[in-house]
């Protein structure tokens, strides 16, 4: 008996343990020169600016950054399967993996020069090529590595590198057309460049015979005897490829200005298409369809064999964040600033509690946001921005003459900025930021941190020892003395309060010592007991005796400039350099999370770490405890997962088995277009006898019965509801199933 497994996905995530995870890992600083996906969910990615090796486990819709800030960058990658990887690039770097990057073997041959590519043929034997002309080769799966005789002068770049088997190989270069051909595993190169003038980026080789390359300008050459003569194909696009990626007849090139260009001829004839006006670097194409393409700052998707993309994971601004605020348990923005090596000047705004994170306009130094939405920003020399709606929009102003390193909003009217150290200080406005008054002008001094527990009593406190005090609204501040200078002050009510060391009782008429870590840059309480610190480094720590002894929850990032945190319904959210926000559960939420569910093959699993329960029908089964269950029966299947704080989830969204008791397959031979569709989809078919067409929706709900003959039909769709759906083709051969969008 088979069974189909009808999916309804959730969309949300179940953080199960205080383990940082970085939400933004991708930046609008990134370049993605290599990208593979090992099958339809699975894949990897190499960020060239930002030294990071990215992975995948939902076709690129999201992405873990695994590897970061390299000292070598990585520039070329290949992938054996969803745990086996390796990573080359500058100084003769090596990356390799045995477990999807989790843990990585680094190497550096600095006499190598800048490796550009690498590619096996089988699990050990494999050859990489530089920027210097250089191919080595490799015997023991890039542990080590020999130089061959390539033949190429010190200036020509070796981009790719393809083999058939052990001994037949080609290469592609820049300058002057290069393509070279070994026929003794790579040992000798012999050259066998096309008669045109283009560095050729990418190629693909079906046989050791048939061959395309694409390059430079849109030239495209063609071979069908091994690179003994050469086709001029007829170009599509003047625009360079930088890319190529095949699937049988199917061949897709990605490159610059967002142009793409496509083939379902084996490179006979092409068409292109222009995806944005970004530069395309990487692309990988997969026999079901889909396509995962790396471009600059941001994924791009395909579920048509490359006919069409769309954005699956946009990159946020690469900036160096300053300080964050959340208006409520969703709701916040962080705001970063300029500075040099290419770091842009950016808000980022999050609508989920801090799992994810949109570009939200210029941004600055200082930034707060109140419970009703109202809230203001400013930056360097007086950059100002106000908004009423948590940052959904924004009206830009003119702030004081200095670097605005705070800020803070009783309402609409009653803003206040503070910064320094030149012309430091602090200053109000009541009218809503049209004009500002210098309400603490004691010098150069700098102050780094506000907070108000009601529309009178405010405080004030600076890195280098400058806190003050206010009872009157902020219209005058007093020095509070004996207290130490710190990035951060916090008050739970109108009586608790702690900056760095220091906490008081009384509303900070006295200050008390406490042990707080060194380099706290946020500090945090849930209650007069128990509360957190963030440091510099990421390094967090809970207190539950209000600050007397703290206890290490997360470990240190590396390379990581923490700016500011914030605790959200049970979260710490961290902003830091390069844009990087983390976030790790450290309490549960006052609302349940749901966790996510997924299919493999016949099992249904939970990504949710922790105790598993699940249930059919709303009924425990006995013994199903663990992440992957397989059902035996039909029903609406549920999973509880109990995580390791003892935080429970909700009951995911139902899962619906059909036990159809006929031999159900995937579709072979059959070909659905548009997809997505919105009126009519058409049906392409090999067989012409009677079918019998099904439509269920995501929760296995029949929606439409069609029946039907021949190899083209076409299925009116209009009243079917928007997202993903299933098709079942009855035939009396069985049944075939394949997945359609309806937009």
């Amino acid at each position: 008996m088979k069974r189909s497994l009808l999916l309804v996905l959730t969309l949300h995530a179940l953080l199960t343990s205080a383990q940082w995870e970085l939400v933004t890992p991708i930046k609008t600083r990134s370049e993605f020169t290599a990208l593979l996906m090992v099958n339809d969910a699975s894949g990897f990615a190499v960020d060239n600016p930002m030294g990071a090796i990215l992975r995948t486990h939902d076709g690129g819709f999201h992405w873990e950054r695994m590897v970061n800030n390299l000292s070598n960058n990585p520039i070329g990658m290949h992938v054996w399967d969803d745990q086996r990887a390796i990573v080359v690039g500058e100084s003769g770097s090596v990356y390799r993996t045995s477990d999807a990057f989790t843990t990585t073997v680094g190497s550096n041959n600095p006499g190598y020069g800048t490796f550009q590519c690498v590619h096996f043929v089988n699990d050990t034997l494999g050859w990489a090529g530089t920027q210097a002309g250089r191919i080595y080769r490799s015997i023991d799966a890039g542990a080590s590595w020999t130089l061959m005789q390539s033949g190429l002068s010190t200036s020509t770049l070796v981009l790719r590198i393809q083999f058939i088997n052990e001994q037949v190989g080609y290469a592609s270069c820049s300058g002057s057309s290069r393509v070279i051909k070994s026929t003794d595993g790579g040992l000798t190169w012999t050259d066998v460049s096309p008669m045109m003038l283009a560095s050729f980026r990418g190629m693909h080789w079906y046989d050791d015979l048939i061959g395309v390359c694409v390059g430079s300008a849109g030239r495209i050459a063609r071979s069908i005897d091994g690179g003994a003569t050469w086709d001029s194909i007829p170009i599509a696009t003047t625009y360079t490829m930088n890319d190529l990626a095949a699937t049988g007849d199917v061949l897709v090139a990605c490159g610059a200005w967002g142009r793409t260009i496509r083939s379902t001829d084996a490179g006979l004839s092409w068409t292109e298409i222009q995806i944005g006006n970004t530069e395309h670097r990487s692309l990988s194409l997969l026999p079901s369809g889909e396509g995962v393409m790396g471009t600059d700052g941001r994924i791009m998707g395909s579920h048509d064999m490359g006919q069409s993309w769309v954005m699956r994971h946009e990159g946020v601004w690469h900036t160096r964040l300053n300080k964050v605020s959340f208006m409520d348990a969703d709701t916040g923005v962080a705001v970063g600033y300029q500075t040099t090596g290419g770091f842009e000047s950016g808000l980022l705004r999050t609508t989920d509690g801090g799992r994810h994170w949109t570009k939200a306009g210029t941004g600055g130094l200082g930034v707060h946001v109140n419970g009703a939405g109202q809230g203001c920003l400013g930056g360097g020399s007086g950059g100002f921005a106000k908004t009423t709606n948590g940052f959904f929009t924004r009206t830009p102003g003119s702030g004081p003459n200095v670097a605005i390193r705070c800020t803070w909003a009783l309402d609409a009217n009653t803003l206040f900025v503070a910064g320094g150290a030149v012309f430091g200080g602090i200053y109000r406005s009541t009218n809503g930021g049209s004009s500002w008054t210098k309400v603490l002008d004691v010098g150069n001094i700098t102050i780094s941190d506000l907070w108000f527990t009601n529309d009178q009593n405010g405080y004030a406190v600076g890195e280098y020892g400058d806190n003050y005090r206010t009872t009157d609204g902020g219209a005058t501040w007093e020095p509070m003395t004996g207290t130490p200078g710190g990035h951060t002050v916090f008050f739970l009510d109108e009586d608790h309060g702690w900056m760095k060391y220091r906490r008081t009782v009384d509303g900070g008429d006295t200050w008390t010592d406490i042990d707080s870590p060194q380099q706290t840059m946020s500090i945090f309480f849930t209650h007069p007991d128990t509360g957190y610190a963030v440091s510099y480094s990421g390094y967090a720590v809970r207190t539950v005796d209000g600050g007397e002894n703290w206890t290490t929850i997360l470990p240190d990032i590396l390379n990581a400039s923490i700016g500011d945190a914030s605790l959200v319904d049970g979260a710490i959210v961290m902003v830091a350099n390069n844009g990087d926000i983390y976030r790790a559960q450290v309490a549960c939420p006052n609302m349940a999370v749901m966790p996510l569910v997924n299919m493999l093959g016949d099992q249904l699993c939970t990504t949710a770490g922790g105790s598993v329960q699940w249930y059919r029908n709303g009924e425990v089964i006995p013994e199903a405890t663990d992440p992957c269950f397989t059902p035996v029966t039909g029903g609406d299947y549920t999973v509880v997962v109990t995580d390791v704080l003892g935080c429970v989830s909700a009951t995911s969204s139902p899962v619906q088995v059909l036990i159809t008791g006929i031999n159900e397959r995937p579709a072979f031979g059959l070909r659905l277009f548009p997809n997505p569709a919105v009126d009519l989809l058409h049906i392409e078919r090999t067989s012409e006898q009677p079918v019998s067409i099904s439509i269920l929706d995501a929760q296995g709900r029949l929606e439409l019965t069609v029946r039907s003959q021949g190899r083209n039909i076409a299925v009116d769709i209009r009243e079917l509801s928007a997202g993903i759906h299933t098709l079942l083709m009855t035939t009396s051969d069985g049944v075939e199933h394949v997945r359609f969008v309806r937009e």
